[in-house]
Parts: C-alpha cells; structure tokens; sequence
C-alpha cells in the first residue's frame, strides 16, 4: 500500500519537476542565443503570454470563489505563479508599446521561463510531502481499492449451477 501511495506522489513530482526542466532548458537556449526568435515568433510569444497571463490570474480568481475548485485545488499554486503573471502583462504590454531591440527578449523571456521552472521545481518536492487535494483524491481511491481486494468475498451462488441441477432434475 505504501508503495502505491508513493508512487502516485512520485509520478504527480515528477511531472512537475519534469516541465521545470523543460523551462530551464528553453529558458537557457534563448539566453545564450541558440535558439533566437524571429519577429513573427515574438509577436507569437507575446500574444500567448498575454492570454496565459490572463489566465494565471483568471484561475486564481477562480480558484477564490468556487468552493468546489478550492476543495480540487493548492492555494498556494495559485498565489505563487502570479509574480509571473504580472511580469508578463507589463513585458507584453511594453514590448507592444515600444520597439524593442532582440536583447530586450533574450533577456525578458528567460526571466520568465526561470521564474516558472523554480515555481515547478519548488511545487514538484513541495506535493511530494503535501500532496494537493485532487493526489489525496487518488491515494484514498487506491486505499479504498486495496481494502476492497483483501476482504474476503461472500459465497454467491452462481446461476448457472442452479440452471444445471435444475436440468437435470428435470430429465
């Protein structure tokens, strides 16, 4: 039972430390200049960092006022992201207003990406020793599955016998 409980906080950590990684690592092939966006792909990253931006606040608004997504939901997930969300809005909104030369993003959008890859890497050991309420949701599930499988089942009489004695009674 142990194992399985650690297992599905382990798989929950590990996606979470696995999408910081992949920040980091986009996160630093744009900072070093190996990977370099064309303007078409920062006017792209600006429109989807602005709508993310919206949602990051949205969600936490969201997350406020439904009691039924505050009982699925971390509080603190919320509440942590959203420096990023506010960092985001202005470096759009600036990045609109005024041009930009390139340096402006291979400096902007690592700060970002790193700022979300230490919010993941922070979340993915912290819910490995407090699991969020929808992991808890699947431990008690498991739990519940396993105590299922140990108690001993009741002697069900099987239809079949009975429809068999019952031909051959009749014959």
């Amino acid at each position: 039972m142990k194992k399985t409980i650690k297992k599905i906080k382990l798989i929950y950590s590990g996606e979470l430390l696995l999408i910081a990684l992949i920040f980091l690592v986009v996160g630093t092939l744009e900072l070093f200049r190996i990977m370099v966006l064309s303007e078409r792909a920062q006017l792209i990253f600006k429109i989807i960092t602005l709508v993310g931006a919206a949602w990051i606040f949205t969600d936490f608004v969201w997350t406020l006022v439904s009691p039924k997504k505050r009982k699925k939901n971390s509080l603190m997930d919320k509440i942590v992201i959203l420096p990023a969300g506010v960092y985001l809005v202005v470096f759009d909104i600036v990045g609109f207003v005024l041009p930009r030369p390139y340096e402006y993003y291979q400096i902007g959008i690592p700060i970002a990406l790193y700022y979300i890859a230490c919010v993941y890497i922070f979340e993915g050991f912290y819910h490995y020793y407090h699991p969020i309420p929808m992991v808890n949701e699947m431990i008690e599930e498991a739990i519940n599955e396993a105590k299922e499988k140990e108690q001993p089942k009741e002697d069900i009489p099987l239809v079949e016998e009975e429809k068999i004695e019952d031909n051959n009674e009749e014959k």
